[in-house]
């Protein structure tokens, strides 16, 4: 990040929402690249690098071949692209961030493997994939409970093998939130999806071994029940009314 004169972003913010111009036109190289509209970085031999311009900044991004590869790591072939350098344009100047990559380069014996992803940045990676779950995960059992509250019927959404049924159903002036979960093992998910609803306390959820308005559960499917606080469905009603 310091090539770019920014910090590191703390690990729950995602580095895909980073408002830097270079980066933003880094994330357009992909569709650039299927298109044949890239350039090539000549000078570095080793491997094959893309120059990414705009405005005063300059950078250098590969394509990591390896993720094309059948037995590389899920987290590998979801990220096959790579900034490796950034820096200014200075032109006519042995600073210029291309002239400068080239010396770089020669010095290193010709290798460009100091610009390759470290383990930290994997690392790095794997948990922002993991906190881009969960966001998922709240966002899509909020939906399906405010979209249950719009009419009483139940929703059912599934992520990987996860598999999450939602139900509200008035019951005199209260109503009920009856939230079924299927297949999950992970006890981090399980609490992320009842963390799901802002504003109800653990304690008040309620095992539902028999079942409870009309949903009976399934093999390997857990049902859990609680009231739900007028101004938690509100809230959730205006977020998916606004959204819809």
């Amino acid at each position: 990040m310091a090539d770019v004169d920014l910090p590191i972003p703390s690990i729950d913010e995602s580095l895909c929402n980073i408002d830097h111009p270079l980066i933003r036109q880094a994330q357009r190289l992909p569709e650039s690249y299927e298109a044949g509209g890239v350039e090539r970085t000549l000078a570095l031999k080793d491997r094959i690098w893309f120059k990414v311009k705009t405005g005063r900044w300059r950078g250098v991004v590969t394509r990591l071949p390896e993720a094309d590869q059948p037995d590389v790591s899920p987290l590998l072939r979801r990220a096959p692209w790579w900034m490796g350098a950034a820096g200014y344009r200075r032109d006519g100047d042995p600073s210029d961030f291309y002239a400068a990559l080239a010396a770089v380069w020669t010095r290193e014996g010709g290798s460009s493997d100091i610009w390759m992803p470290t383990d930290w940045d994997w690392k790095r990676l794997e948990v922002e994939q993991a906190f881009a779950l969960e966001d998922q995960i709240r966002t899509t059992v909020r939906e399906i409970i405010a979209r249950s509250l719009r009419d009483g019927n139940p929703y059912q959404v599934e992520f990987n093998h996860y598999k999450v049924t939602a139900l509200a159903r008035a019951h005199g002036e209260e109503t009920y939130l009856i939230i079924g979960t299927e297949n999950i093992a992970d006890s981090r998910i399980f609490s992320v999806i009842i963390n799901s609803v802002p504003g109800i306390d653990h304690a008040s959820w309620l095992p539902e071994p028999d079942g409870v308005a009309g949903l009976e559960p399934g093999p390997g499917e857990v049902i859990w029940s609680t009231v739900l606080p007028h101004a938690v469905a509100a809230k959730l009603l205006e977020a998916f009314l606004s959204d819809d």
